[in-house]
């Protein structure tokens, strides 16, 4: 089982690297990766996301007529928008190459054949990355706490039937010292707390 571990540039504290927390608001995406890519690795595959957007949640509604009234009866799911994935630094990691066979296996430019959509959706997660209060309080008192990440996993959240619709990259200007980064976008079915009761905001 492969999966893809999407994270912004300031979450890396979490994964035990020496970097000084820069900001509160952290968060890490895990994409499963479909069986049908054939895609077997040992440990996650790794780069940085410039952001997340989260779709909005919206439900249909079903106008009943009664005499002279309306009323509205809950209907279903509202398709959500697509989500742009900015990616950074991807050419430095296989991340390319599984986003590329993903879509050719989704949708391939040479056939022009369409893959099955229950074999190339996947499942996902996202956490919002807390900060972890006694790793803080022991930074302030002195106390050595070397193997406690400053951030810990807070809110959990399920993202369900996700695949590529699209995906492209920024320009390549050989007159401009930057990386050539790539963006895809994601489609999701549905997203949803992973568990109500266990949700922790930060106010």
């Amino acid at each position: 089982m492969a999966f893809l571990n999407y994270k912004n540039a300031f979450a890396s504290q979490v994964d035990g690297s020496q970097l000084d927390l820069q900001r509160a608001d952290l968060f890490k995406v895990v994409l499963e990766l479909p069986r049908a890519l054939g895609l077997r690795w040992d440990e996650h595959v790794e780069f940085a996301v410039e952001k997340f957007p989260f779709p909005d949640r919206q439900k249909e509604v079903i106008p009943i007529k009664y005499m002279q009234q309306t009323n509205l009866m809950i209907g279903a799911d509202a398709a959500m928008s697509p989500v742009e994935i900015p990616v950074r630094y991807a050419f430095a990691q296989r991340t390319a190459e599984a986003l590329e066979k993903w879509f050719y296996l989704i949708a391939n430019p040479l056939t022009g054949g369409t893959g099955l959509t229950s074999a190339v959706k996947c499942m996902g997660e996202v956490w919002w990355m807390v900060p972890n209060q006694a790793k803080q309080e022991a930074d302030v008192s002195g106390t050595p706490m070397p193997n406690e990440a400053t951030m810990i996993p807070g809110a959990h959240y399920v993202l369900e039937g996700c695949w590529i619709k699209g995906l492209s990259f920024i320009e390549a200007d050989v007159m401009a010292n930057a990386y050539v980064n790539m963006k895809f976008t994601l489609q999701c079915d549905r997203w949803y707390p992973k568990n109500i009761d266990s949700l922790q905001f930060l106010g």
